[in-house]
């Protein structure tokens, strides 16, 4: 068996796999695990609600509407404006109150809610006791509830929806903001509450009812309807899940990139030393660090040595001294000092002094940045990268999300710590949004800094590191405005030298890209990438190259999470790379023991383009787009991953000699496995580097549950050439075990070659296709498989018919997966991270 993936110089290990040997070889039968489960939570997950806006812009489950007594049956669900007061209009002492609910359908059931805010845009301040935040009682509709009704058909208890069953009698918070803008509040206990219970059971949400008391001096807020998007209320909820064996993380690691792995490495001999409170001039010794990159490096000798990083926090990186990155060529070890965590971050602090009011609600000042995208950043405007995809900043077919119209701009700004959005115009630019004059090179927030600790982005890149030989350990590195084109500064950290070694590290809120590493002896393990602005890592091959060598790239025992933050590839054609990881024509990989989870608007993991020998083992793969996307490829081995809630596939290939065994895929919205041939061949590549057409396809053990739009679907992408159908697709398609909630009339299998049909039963499929005869076709009661799939714990059960009946695995695929040739296992995935 593969052994558990170390994690040198830290606390933790990673125990990742079962031990199979003993029912492989007929020793007695692990005893099945407790359908009960541990209290304890995983780690926490935020998300946000806002009307086209997030969690993304396909939102659309925020409904406000604005109650008048002054005219009591005319519905207000359509304007811009919420309005709460106790004399509307003035002197007429009538009152205004408004409603506000949010569809929190994207939070898993069994999640426990820990904090709740509500952001607004405030157009009128207030003054006096505030306005109150109440839960909602009664259903209402948004374009049809007024003073007098509820809805069309339904009164109020009372009007203005006062009535003891219109709306609950404790406050979650108090609205009293005194200025106008951006406005938030964090809901108590009782508000925390109620949401939980909105959670667990949906029906029961009917939002919030805004109101006061007595307070005569009114409040008025954006809308739902509001023009700006980003000025629609939001709620922000904060919740974990519990931490069990079907929802693991990986033990030591912070999903959502804040710490850094604890690490205790040794400390060779004659090791620089990097502090803080260092200084130049010193001689790099423990009692006398020097305080920059460009002199630590510079005091390692030319035959290599270790610069060992003590804690804190360095706004600096790898420079010629003419605001341009230099590479480094010696083989370094940069390492955490013990115990301690440091950070490479890629912004400055821009004190209130440094900003200047224009009198109109926003702060401003020259802020010129000619090293962002290798140098290129003034030579084409962001928005307008050329299309014949030169950049340097974008790809021209990748910038474009509706809701992140500047994502191709590699300025960041930060305000107490958090990540503040960029707008392309002056008018945008309102509390919570930035903008950027490329023109005259001035930045404007609307916020004003006083008392505020503002960061700007001010480097591209950390280091770029060439040659080979290179460890970086348990470091961090956050906030670098790299850019999405791939040139130099598409990562805050550059590996362009073999045999490299990221271990224990983290990589957060980058503009875009956060690692790129050379892949011949390249290993990434232990680490942590999350809320980067586009793909985490990249890595591209030889494939493609004139001499083909191995690769081999590995990747294991790390937390991929909410990459590309800013939507790149939303409309792209031609230069789509949005995922989790992106490698390419890569001869040999391994991806193992990882989570990839919530990467936006793509896959998990996508290798593409003629990538050769991969294999993919024991990863879980959840909400992200598509899982695992394997493209024009050729020979590989996808096996026991826990694929479950991506919004669109589970597996997506069009990959020949490609034996995809012992997966468990669970609600992946449309489709679990997907098999097609690319469009493109051998006769016909559109400038592009592709494997060979889809044939000797196997796909065998896998358990695939849920109420997709069709379960498996096989399908021909193009008749041209040598292109291949389904029917000529598969060396194997059998022991796979099917649920499908929505009963037998839905799709099974959808499978298009010269025509296309819809297989609803297992039976349809032997009788047409000769596939399938030691298959299972559920389609009614309960989950059949899992151990509790309410609480996602995913072990196969020991009364399920996928227990111990699957195919014996083939020699290559039982190698990968550490078990002896021939073994019988149970159907779906054998383990994953945290099992």
């Amino acid at each position: 068996m593969i052994p558990p993936v170390p994690r040198t110089g830290g606390r933790h290990a990673l125990v990742l796999l079962p031990a199979l040997l003993a029912m492989a070889c007929g020793g007695e039968t692990p005893p099945e695990p407790l359908s009960t489960v541990d209290s304890a939570l995983g780690a926490p997950v935020t998300v946000s609600f806002q009307e086209q806006v997030a969690p993304t812009a396909a939102y659309t489950g925020a409904s406000d509407v604005t109650l008048l007594q002054n005219t009591p049956t005319v519905n207000l669900g359509a304007d811009a404006l919420l309005r709460m007061d106790r004399d509307y209009p003035t002197s007429s002492g009538k009152v205004s109150n408004s409603l506000l609910r949010f569809d929190l359908g994207a939070i898993p059931a069994n999640a426990t809610v820990q904090s709740v805010r509500l952001t607004v845009n405030v157009k009128n301040s207030t003054t006096g006791e505030g306005f109150f935040v109440y839960a909602a009682g009664r259903a209402w509709t948004e374009s049809q509830a007024t003073w007098n009704n509820a809805t069309s058909t339904t009164a109020w208890a009372t009007v203005g929806a006062s009535g003891a069953s219109d709306r609950g009698a404790t406050s979650f918070a108090t609205l009293i903001p005194g200025a106008t803008g951006s406005y938030g509040v964090d809901l108590n206990a009782a508000g925390i509450a109620a949401v939980q219970g909105w959670v667990q059971s949906a029906g029961t949400n009917n939002g919030f009812v805004l109101d006061a008391n007595t307070n005569m001096d009114g409040l008025e807020l954006d809308s739902s309807e509001a023009a700006i998007a980003a000025n629609r209320p939001k709620l922000t909820v904060t919740y974990a899940l519990p931490d069990e064996p079907g929802n693991p993380g990986i033990p030591g690691l912070d999903n959502t990139g804040q710490t850094i792995p604890d690490t205790n490495y040794a400390i060779p001999t004659g090791a620089i030393f990097l502090a803080t409170n260092g200084n130049d001039s010193n001689a790099g010794t423990q009692a006398a660090p020097v305080a920059t990159l460009n002199r630590a490096i510079a005091l390692v000798p030319s035959t290599g040595g270790t610069i060992v990083v003590r804690g804190g926090t360095y706004r600096d990186w790898y420079n010629n001294g003419a605001g341009n990155y230099k590479v480094n060529t010696k083989p370094i070890t940069f390492q955490a000092y013990p115990h301690e965590q440091a950070w490479f971050d890629g912004t400055d602090l821009k004190p209130a002094s440094a900003w200047t009011s224009d009198g109109a609600g926003h702060w401003f000042m020259d802020w010129s940045t000619p090293s962002f995208c290798n140098g290129g950043y003034y030579t084409y405007k962001y928005d307008a990268q050329p299309t014949t995809n030169q950049g340097p900043c974008s790809h021209y077919d990748m910038y474009g999300d509706p809701a992140n119209p500047a994502a191709g701009d590699p300025q960041m700004v930060f305000i107490d710590g958090a990540y503040v959005h960029e707008v392309k115009t002056l008018a945008e630019a309102t509390p919570g949004n930035f903008f950027y004059d490329w023109t005259h090179r001035r930045i404007y927030i609307a916020t004003n800094p006083t008392g505020h600790t503002v960061e700007v982005a001010a480097r591209p890149v950390a280091m770029v590191l060439g040659t080979t030989g290179h460890k970086v350990m348990g470091l961090g590195f956050r906030r670098y405005a790299t850019n999405e084109y791939s040139n130099t500064t598409n990562a805050a950290l550059y590996i362009g030298a073999t045999n490299s070694l990221v271990e224990n590290c983290v990589f957060t809120q980058m503009a875009a890209g956060s690692l790129s590493i050379k892949p011949q002896g390249g290993v990434v393990r232990g680490s942590v990438f999350a809320n980067n602005g586009f793909t985490a890592i990249g890595s591209n091959g030889s494939t493609n190259s004139a001499t083909l060598v191995t690769d081999g790239l590995l990747l294991e025992g790390s937390v991929i999470n909410a990459n590309n933050t800013e939507r790149f590839g939303t409309n792209c054609s031609r230069s789509c790379a949005q995922a989790g990881v992106k490698i390419a024509h890569m001869n040999g990989f391994t991806v193992r023991n990882n989570v990839f989870e919530n990467n936006l608007n793509g896959a998990g993991f996508w290798c593409d383009e003629d990538c050769r020998d991969g294999v993919m083992v024991y990863n879980i793969f959840r909400n992200n787009k598509i899982g695992i996307f394997y493209e024009v490829s050729d020979t590989g081995i996808i096996a026991s991953n826990l694929i479950y809630d991506n919004t669109y596939a589970g597996i997506q290939a069009c990959s020949s000699n490609t034996k995809i065994y012992n997966n468990t895929l669970i609600n992946n919205a449309a489709i679990n496995i997907w098999i097609y041939d690319d469009s493109r061949n051998e006769q016909d590549k559109r400038g592009s580097d592709i494997g060979p057409d889809t044939v000797n396809v196997d796909v065998s053990n896998n358990i695939l549950s849920g109420g997709n739009i069709t379960t498996l679907k096989a399908s021909r992408s193009d008749s041209n050439f040598t292109n291949t159908g389904p029917n000529t697709f598969f060396s194997g398609l059998d022991y796979n075990s099917y649920y499908r909630s929505g009963g037998s009339t839905k799709s099974l299998i959808n499978w298009v070659d010269t025509g296309g049909v819809n297989y609803t039963s297992l039976a349809a499929v032997r009788t047409a296709r000769g596939w399938e005869n030691n298959g299972h076709d559920l389609a009614s009661g309960g989950d059949p498989f899992f151990v509790n799939q309410t609480l996602r714990n995913y072990v196969v059960r020991s009364t399920s018919p996928a227990y111990n009946s699957g195919k014996p695995l083939p020699a290559d695929v039982a190698q990968v997966l550490g078990v002896p040739s021939g073994t019988v296992t149970s159907r779906g995935a054998l383990s994953w991270p945290g099992r």
